[in-house]
């Protein structure tokens, strides 16, 4: 049996979602083996030499993915019990997410409300600007913003079963959000996905970011999102959809949270009189001696 066709016999047994099986196949594409060829040094080898060429977090993925399979094909008799051990590690570097602050967005916005052009059923100066300003409130992946559906919608919230996870989740729909969506042509039940496909909304907004001048994708608009819940004093993992809140570091633009909080120096500032290069008394001198904490008690 081809890995990739264990592969997939794997996710049937484990009734994962749509998104993870697609996710295992683009891993299982890059390797010619066999299930029996899911042995510890095999993978090691694998992932010395993808970290030639991927990132540390992409290779860290492929590692926890080949893992599970090589656990799998050990309990299907594929592999030898005795010899499955631990993986080599993967080491990945602290994640550095940029977010798009307010005024960002709404540059978004009145870019996409100029823009030419559309889809053969919407305009895209009507279409964008609700899709930025939905990815912005919602929080929501790509993917589940093509399948919100208009029955899902009740008031300023929204239900939908998350492709990534399908799990449920309930998202916010702010005033913004829902006058834009309003404005769209209803031409099926989904709000977006009736309207336009992935490859055509994504192309759009590279457009749409190149003619505004900065960088970014939707992505950037969900770590937005994040980010200015937790500066608000929510926590942000609700709004994302995850289960493991340690997840939400991948999300939150910390220089962006340190500017909404307010957040000052930690370190107390070099005195003046040292900088303009005035002589400093040696240390332990009796001038450069430290006043105690605590008035000491005599008697």
């Amino acid at each position: 049996m081809s890995i990739t066709e264990f592969a997939r016999a794997y996710w049937r047994r484990v009734g994962g979602s749509p998104g993870y099986l697609e996710q295992l196949l683009v891993l299982t594409k890059r390797l010619p083996w066999q299930a029996s060829d899911l042995t510890p040094d095999n993978i090691d080898n694998y992932l010395d030499s993808a970290l030639e060429h991927l990132s540390p977090s992409t290779v860290a993925n492929h590692r926890r993915m080949l893992r599970t399979l090589m656990r799998f094909a050990a309990e299907q008799g594929h592999v030898d019990k005795d010899i499955v051990r631990p993986l080599r590690r993967v080491k990945t570097p602290a994640p550095c997410p940029i977010a798009l602050d307010h005024r960002q967005i709404a540059h978004w916005v009145s870019t996409a409300k100029a823009m030419p052009g559309g889809t053969l059923t919407c305009p895209y100066r009507l279409l964008l600007p609700a899709w930025i300003l939905t990815a912005y409130s919602t929080g929501l992946r790509t993917g589940d913003l093509l399948a919100i559906r208009y029955d899902q919608i009740r008031g300023h919230r929204l239900l939908l079963s998350q492709l990534k996870t399908s799990e449920p989740h309930v998202a916010w729909l702010d005033d913004s959000a829902i006058l834009a969506i309003e404005s769209l042509p209803r031409r099926g039940p989904k709000v977006f996905g009736s309207l336009t496909n992935k490859d055509r909304i994504l192309h759009a907004m590279r457009r749409l970011v190149k003619q505004a001048g900065q960088g970014g994708t939707t992505r950037w608009l969900r770590r937005a999102g994040a980010t200015y819940c937790e500066a608000a004093g929510k926590d942000a993992t609700r709004h994302l959809g995850h289960r493991d809140p340690g997840m939400k570091k991948r999300y939150i633009d910390r220089l962006l949270l340190a500017e909404l909080t307010e957040h000052g120096p930690t370190a107390p500032p070099i005195p003046e009189t040292m900088l303009r290069g005035q002589p400093v008394p040696p240390a332990g001198s009796a001038s450069s001696a430290r006043e105690p904490a605590v008035p000491l008690r005599t008697g």
